[in-house]
């Protein structure tokens, strides 16, 4: 099987896409009332490394769900495909 490696560029101070886009691509914990309240949102990976800022390496499985969130919410993104030698 093979990976995919993405680099991905959001528009400059767009926070909302930023946070849009991180909340709909990973898990993410929401907590409420400080915390009594915890639940977790499903993302759309959920193997996944991320070996440094604006790059995920995750399996090729993947790839058209995370292609068609980066269309719809504007991201520019460069894909890659890793074998391991």
């Amino acid at each position: 099987m093979a990976k995919i490696m993405m680099i991905y560029n959001i528009p400059q101070g767009d926070d909302i896409t930023r946070i849009t886009f991180n909340r709909q691509l990973f898990d993410y914990k929401i907590q409420s009332h400080n915390g009594k309240y915890q639940q977790k949102s499903k993302g759309i990976l959920t193997d996944y490394e991320k070996p440094v800022r604006s790059c995920v390496i995750f399996d090729d499985e993947e790839i058209d769900k995370v292609r068609k969130l980066c269309k719809k919410l504007n991201i520019k993104t460069k894909f890659y495909e890793i074998k391991e030698l």
